[in-house]
């Protein structure tokens, strides 16, 4: 718990490395054959980063395993299936999967621009197999020669709650609750997340503004949803479940991401204190802290949809919200 905490509380490197200019950090030429930073010691690591808790999982799930987790460590989706896993125990073997080009003039070498499809099926074959459209998360588990395949994130959590049989279940037993955790997982994907990328990606501050107001009203109806702090931390009380495995990666992105880059508050007035229980308790789950990656090169890989400079099938999604309420505002 103490590297934890040192590791919450240091400051992030991102706004000396982003004084630089990018010529003195890297070479200034696209390779395409260079390996986006993974590891320290890595050719596009700056040497200020710190790997985390994730980076060493993501080690020691390199050996084979009937069960292949096919992951991006900066996607909050992907986030999800990897922290089911973790919280079901799992044996599995991780994937890692960069679905975006590498630019070395880039922090890292990180973009939020897609790689054709023909090359990421020339890239990961396996992984193309199991996810026709190319997207994380997608899973694997063969058995006797027969793979099932599944992917989208929620379904995924599902499956290996239903597949695997422990003692953990990540979905409630009473059919009511079974739905709810379906609507309120949805409500986080539909709703709160959506209204974050808007902030983030909108290049005009009352854009940014009016998108944090929604945001805040997401997250409040999000609370009254709960259940009472006095029956338990997570969204259900002492269960944790779907809906908290389905907004912990968002949460962790809003509180980095969203602080470094828009001035997010989720520790103070953008987050109710039924919220902030919520997100100590998730925060303290092992599940959630064996995925949890450095925190600069987080920030650093979110920084082209702070700029709106992201082509990716979500970004495109946002930047087409964005057009057509410019247009109704006419501007």
């Amino acid at each position: 718990m103490r590297l934890l905490h040192n590791f919450l509380v240091s400051h992030t490197i991102l706004p000396k490395l982003a004084s630089q200019p990018s010529s003195s950090l890297f070479a200034t030429t696209r390779m395409s054959s260079t390996k986006a930073a993974q590891f320290e010691g890595d050719a596009l690591w700056p040497s200020a980063w710190k790997e985390s808790f994730g980076e060493e999982i993501i080690r020691q799930r390199s050996t084979s395993e009937k069960t292949v987790l096919f992951c991006s460590w900066f996607c909050p989706f992907a986030q999800r299936a990897w922290i089911a896993l973790e919280e079901k125990g799992v044996p599995y073997h991780y994937q890692e999967i960069n679905p975006y080009q590498v630019d070395t003039t880039e922090i890292g070498g990180y973009t939020k621009k897609p790689l054709p499809l023909e090359e990421k099926r020339k890239q990961y074959p396996d992984f193309l197999a199991c996810s026709p459209r190319g997207l994380v998360p997608a899973l694997q588990v063969t058995e006797d020669s027969n793979a099932e395949r599944v992917w989208e994130s929620l379904p995924i959590i599902e499956y290996i709650d239903e597949r695997f049989e422990t003692d953990t279940k990540l979905m409630p037993t009473s059919p009511i609750q079974r739905a709810q955790a379906r609507i309120w997982a949805d409500f986080v994907t539909a709703r709160v997340q959506k209204a974050y990328y808007t902030m983030l990606m909108d290049q005009d501050p009352e854009g940014q503004q009016k998108a944090r107001e929604t945001f805040r009203k997401e997250v409040a109806t999000f609370s009254d949803a709960m259940a009472p702090l006095s029956e338990g931390p997570y969204f259900f009380g002492s269960h944790f479940t779907l809906v908290d495995i389905a907004l912990a990666p968002f949460w962790q992105r809003f509180l980095w991401v969203g602080k470094h880059y828009r001035g997010l508050d989720v520790e103070g007035e953008d987050a109710t204190d039924r919220a902030k229980a919520w997100w100590k308790a998730v925060s303290e789950r092992p599940s959630f802290q064996r995925t949890l990656v450095g925190k600069d090169r987080l920030i650093a890989s979110y920084k082209q949809y702070s700029t709106n400079e992201g082509t990716s099938d979500y970004a495109q999604g946002v930047q087409s919200a964005l057009k057509k309420r410019k247009v109704s505002n006419g501007k």
